[in-house]
């Protein structure tokens, strides 16, 4: 029998693949994407990922161990000293400064998706894991399939961006994932794990709906493109 974590893949295989397939990330792919698209996604994705850090503390709370402690701390580290390395690459493709791109405000969709997160971490430990879990699995898969079929050139201006997700350092935080959410899927009953699948397909959903906000520039002082067309 399958693992509750390849079980969600398998099932929401077709959102992975419209996340690899949106149009935002195959402009990151061919080196075309616009400069407004990636420094809207970079300052969303500062003050996302800021959010995200909060969420693992929420995640701290609910540890049933100093180990746990321990396994969200050390994410804690890497989201605040390693994953702003693909941000400066984007920026650097536009000679644009970091510190430049920051936002004050989570766009609707990030802040939707923030807002699942911290509603998940006042169910589980195990439904919060899951919803954690498709921020990464999406990058590093994305990543990883493109740098192994149709990689990157160097001189794509985005190229550090793939770089960083496909390396193989990244690889055991998918790796502990994994594990964690297998282990606590085993312990969980069976309503649990239907909340925690829930969760999983939800963030797979935001996450495609991050790549839109992008490409579109979404904020809060613009109707939707469809709303204005009527």
């Amino acid at each position: 029998m399958s693992s509750f974590a390849s079980q969600q893949r398998d099932r929401c295989d077709g959102l992975f693949e419209a996340f690899y397939q949106h149009p935002f990330l195959r402009s990151l792919a061919d080196g075309s994407a616009s400069q407004a698209s990636v420094l809207h996604y970079v300052g969303q994705d500062h003050e996302y990922l800021t959010a995200y850090m909060r969420c693992y503390g929420l995640g701290i709370s609910l540890s049933p161990d100093r180990e746990w402690v321990r396994w969200f701390r050390d994410g804690i580290d890497f989201l605040l000293d390693d994953e702003t390395h693909p941000h400066h690459a984007l920026c650097a493709a536009f000679g644009v400064d970091y510190q430049d791109t920051h936002v004050a405000r989570l766009a609707p969709a990030a802040q939707s998706y923030i807002d699942h997160l911290v509603t998940s971490a006042y169910d589980s430990l195990g439904v919060l894991m899951a919803a954690l879990m498709p921020c990464p699995w999406t990058y590093i898969w994305a990543a990883q399939r493109q740098m192994s079929q149709a990689p990157v050139p160097a001189e794509n201006p985005f190229h550090g961006w793939w770089d960083f997700y496909a390396a193989d350092d990244t690889a055991h935080i998918l790796h502990d994932f994994t594990v964690r959410i297998d282990m606590l899927a085993e312990q969980a009953g069976p309503a649990e794990r239907e909340r925690m699948a829930r969760a999983f397909e939800k963030s797979c959903h935001y996450e495609i709906g991050f790549w839109q906000s992008a490409w579109t520039q979404e904020s809060w002082e613009h109707l939707p493109q469809q709303l204005l067309c009527r």
